[in-house]
């Protein structure tokens, strides 16, 4: 049968059924309202705002057949934080009001996930710093050096050109380009102009232009052009705030310079952080080789040297969280005994950096010690250039050092041999301080910590009493174990509400977010959320692993939730083990988020049939009674079907896909009698 060889070993209790060439559906009794009745743990489902307060069949389902409710997208970062980073609460209050009216109870979903953020304002706090790297054609687009490569053109009616600088006149660094318009001049953006060197373009190619621009009034005007051959970008307004403004022109000469036209409306302007670049150029090679210490041996890393390890002090790869900040590896150095005024006698060189003479250069790092008060310092090599020392603690901290380069390749030193600790570096950079924005890491760790805090202060304490448990941490690691971070994890073309906390906060983001959690409802049940557990051992392994080292710091995390999006595939033995680890930690165990798909393929033209209903409520009543069984009752927190009806599944995909208990028009599917018999 055709039927039957397009689904080969698909379940093993159905070996029956295709050794004789009989399907059947199944004994799924599914006349049966009120499926919560069923159950002595709470049965939940997840609803979405518009059929939940428009659609009375919807609404009735959820109160008749389910104890609790989760909202798919209201309660998250992108649905309640507007692009200022203010609150808007208004739906999550509807949903929440009516669920209780009805009812129903509500289980918080989710604190801080790496989608569906307000990715705009979070990528606002951290400008400059997260952008993809390029290079900038324009000199001194950050106008560290005064107006060096700018000139005046026109300055009519008294207008004059400066270099900003103070908090109030600067976005990065400490310059910008000042202009001060005195008068109007209607159709007169051309009346007060600056512009760039020329810069190298080739005819016919695109390039973009991106800098910031505020004015000391509401109301004020400006716009680019090009010369020598004219070409003119809209006129833009400007306000009392710094706003990012963009044009992408097509050149038309080999050497193109970009005029600032700030002539049509009086006002005083600040101009900062200009840039020119090819969006399409691939992104320039890291100045420096192998700052994440991800690659090379195990003694050492790749790209560095040591220079001097006196009295028994050695160099290694540091592992394991306790000694990464973020990626798999770090650098571990062991000073045995302090060495007064003797830096030096514990050196470890990079290779040589590639630098322009009397240019600046930041270099960034991460640093922390086995015990507080350890000491350390950069230093350069061949022309010796030495940084202050700075200070060590157990934890994580940046360090940044400016240095004006005096060679055209320079080493950077760590110099750690004054004080005796063991210490770990993880994430260095050195970048071209006069082309990339400054951009201090605690700084930046200090903003995006605060807008973690802020959000999931406002959503618990808001929530305090209604809603008595939360998914804290949603989907923290990859397939392979490993902490989540920009680097591992592929982002969808044109995806916008992506934004990985770790990128600032590290690996103790999620204590972070349990400490703030716990806070703001000391009586909630916080729990950790992740999906795949069922088929990936290695990802089921880490998780436990991550709780247990996240308890280990102090946080307080009451339980586990698995999301279980699985295939009529998923093999049984995994659902099995991943149930008993999970149960093995003592913690409260849900599952969070199942549905089953039954065309795991996409294959096009799919139908629905009784024998594939048949196929889907088996796995369904399989997963509930594996819960069940191999979870203690009292570590039983409860199980979520992640949504109602077939078509308004994330996986419907205009049909290719039923993983849910009902139909469109909300008539019970065999997968119904599926969950029912298994509480039997």
């Amino acid at each position: 049968m055709p039927l039957l060889l397009s689904i080969p070993l698909l379940l093993g209790s159905c070996k029956d059924e295709l050794s004789t060439g009989v399907l059947r559906t199944g004994d799924y009794d599914n006349r049966t309202p009120g499926l919560k009745d069923a159950f002595t743990v709470p049965i939940g489902t997840a609803i979405d705002f518009t059929p939940f307060t428009t659609n009375a069949a919807y609404l009735n389902v959820a109160k008749s057949d389910f104890d609790m409710v989760t909202f798919g997208y209201q309660m998250k970062h992108g649905a309640i934080v507007k692009d200022d980073g203010s609150f808007d609460f208004s739906k999550a209050d509807q949903l929440a009001n009516l669920a209780t009216q009805n009812g129903l109870g509500i289980f918080g979903h989710t604190l801080v996930w790496h989608q569906n953020q307000n990715a705009t304002y979070l990528s606002s706090l951290t400008a400059g710093s997260s952008e993809p790297e390029v290079v900038n054609l324009a000199n001194n687009g950050g106008f560290e050096n005064g107006l060096t490569g700018w000139s005046t053109y026109n300055a009519q009616n008294g207008a004059t050109v400066t270099a900003g600088s103070g908090a109030n006149e600067v976005r990065t660094g400490n310059g910008s380009m000042k202009i001060v318009n005195p008068q109007d001049n209607p159709g007169g953006q051309w009346r007060v102009q600056i512009a760039s060197d020329p810069v190298t373009t080739v005819v016919g190619r695109n390039y973009q232009v991106t800098f910031w621009v505020k004015s000391a009034a509401n109301g004020g005007s400006g716009r680019l052009s090009t010369q020598p051959s004219a070409l003119y970008q809209g006129d833009w307004a400007t306000t009392t705030d710094w706003t990012p403004v963009s044009w992408t022109f097509t050149a038309n000469e080999p050497q193109t310079r970009i005029l600032f036209d700030m002539g049509l409306k009086a006002n005083t302007y600040y101009i900062d952080d200009f840039k020119v670049f090819d969006p399409e150029a691939p992104a320039p090679d890291p100045l420096l080789v192998n700052g994440g210490f991800e690659d090379g041996p195990a003694n050492l890393p790749e790209g560095w040297a040591v220079y001097n390890a006196q009295n028994g002090a050695a160099v290694s790869v540091g592992a394991g969280a306790a000694e990464v900040r973020t990626g798999t590896r770090s650098l571990k150095i062991v000073n045995p005994q302090d060495n007064p005024g003797g830096q030096w006698r514990v050196q470890i060189a990079s290779s040589p950096v590639k630098t322009t003479v009397g240019t600046d250069y930041r270099v960034t790092l991460w640093v922390k010690s086995a015990t507080a008060g350890g000491s350390g310092r950069m230093s350069t090599q061949p022309s010796a250039l030495y940084q202050g020392d700075w200070t060590t603690s157990t934890d994580w901290s940046p360090v940044t050092w400016v240095f004006t380069a005096n060679e055209p390749e320079t080493r950077i030193l760590f110099d750690m041999g004054l004080k005796a600790n063991t210490y770990f570096i993880d994430d260095m950079e050195v970048v071209d301080n006069s082309v990339a924005p400054p951009a201090s890491g605690a700084d930046l760790s200090e903003k995006v910590d605060k807008a973690m805090k802020d959000f999931i202060t406002a959503s618990v304490t808001r929530y305090k009493g209604v809603v008595k448990a939360w998914d804290v941490v949603n989907e923290p690691l990859v397939e392979s174990g490993a902490l989540r971070t920009n680097a591992n994890t592929t982002v969808a073309s044109g995806a916008t509400d992506i934004f990985f906390w770790s990128q600032y906060l590290g690996r103790d983001y999620a204590l972070k977010a349990f400490k703030y959690a716990a806070e703001a409802d000391p009586e909630a049940k916080l729990f950790i959320n992740e999906y795949n557990l069922e088929s990936s051992p290695a990802k089921l392994d880490s998780l436990i692993a991550y709780v247990s080292e996240l308890k280990g710091k102090g946080a307080k995390i009451d339980g586990i939730g698995t999301q279980m999006h699985v295939l009529l595939s998923t093999p049984r033995a995994g659902i099995d083990n991943m149930f008993r680890k999970l149960a093995a930690t003592g913690l409260l165990i849900r599952v969070s988020e199942l549905d089953v798909r039954v065309n795991a393929n996409s294959k096009q033209g799919f139908a629905m049939t009784p024998q594939y209903e048949g196929y889907q409520a088996e796995m369904y009543e399989y997963i509930i009674r594996s819960y069940l069984q191999n979870v203690p009752q009292n570590q039983q927190h409860g199980i979520t079907i992640w949504g109602i009806s077939d078509d308004l599944s994330w996986l419907y995909k205009n049909g290719s896909d039923f993983p849910l208990l009902y139909n469109a028009d909300f008539s019970r599917k065999a997968a119904y009698g599926g969950v029912l018999k298994a509480a039997k």
